[in-house]
């Protein structure tokens, strides 16, 4: 019976000390308050749409009292929902953290962000933007130009999200059509005019539809027509009809 009492005892000293170390914590933590906001963009080296200066100076005028505020008052739904309304921004991940090596009662609060990642270019008049993989737009910056296919024209923004987007994916996880289209064109009645990277004719591809087998086409003619070259000589390649390849020669 005494070996029980001692033991509870015992556990009833563990729990109370346990009790005053977690609610000393807690009192502690609520006398932290921010004085920095560190900005993290996970994938910079991969794209340069978003600098962190930026960012920081987006929190500090939306929220200009949250240096100096307690961390545990600082709303981060709100700023995280604000952060992703910017149109570079795919995920934006807001919390705070204590400085481990800053003096006592200082915290951060910190910013992760991942942009998006665009796919290709629209060049136009009055509008000039990226299109990332879910059909989003990114603005045009003149710090930032990442190597894309470039879409020019006359271009409404739903027919290139709808009808430009799968067609440019395609390209892209195509190897060989990756490393030979380097330009598109959109004509005013939505045909496309390609312009290749080796040899200087075009290719004049009609409207979006059945791609995939305009691209077979392509791909045949260069790696069997053209096995032994010759596509120098030619001006135009008109894959307009999905079963028939024309070759205009050069005057």
């Amino acid at each position: 019976m005494l070996k029980k009492i001692g033991t509870l005892v015992i556990w009833c000293l563990v729990f109370a000390m346990v009790s005053l170390s977690l609610g000393f914590t807690i009192y502690e933590r609520k006398k932290i308050v921010c004085t920095d906001v560190r900005v993290e963009i996970t994938d910079s080296l991969d794209n340069q749409f978003i600098r962190g200066r930026d960012i920081r100076d987006w929190v500090l005028s939306h929220n200009p009292h949250v240096l100096r505020q307690n961390l545990d008052n600082i709303d981060l739904r709100t700023i995280e929902d604000g952060l992703q309304k910017i149109k570079a921004v795919e995920e934006v991940n807001v919390f705070t953290s204590i400085v481990g090596r800053g003096k006592p009662g200082e915290g951060s609060l910190v910013v992760r962000i991942r942009q998006r990642k665009p796919e290709f270019r629209v060049d136009q008049p009055g509008r000039d933007y990226y299109m990332d993989r879910f059909g989003k737009s990114i603005d045009w910056t003149p710090n930032y130009t990442p190597r894309v296919l470039m879409v020019s024209g006359v271009i409404a923004y739903e027919y290139a999200r709808k009808r430009l987007l799968p067609l440019i994916t395609y390209i892209e996880n195509d190897p060989f059509l990756n490393a030979q289209i380097d330009q598109i064109h959109v004509g005013g009645n939505g045909n496309l005019t390609m312009v290749p990277r080796v040899g200087d004719q075009l290719i004049y591809f009609g409207s979006p539809d059945d791609y995939q087998i305009k691209f077979r086409n392509l791909k045949a003619l260069y790696k069997e027509g053209f096995k032994y070259g010759g596509w120098t000589i030619y001006k135009s390649i008109n894959l307009t009809y999905r079963n028939q390849v024309i070759c205009l020669k050069k005057q």
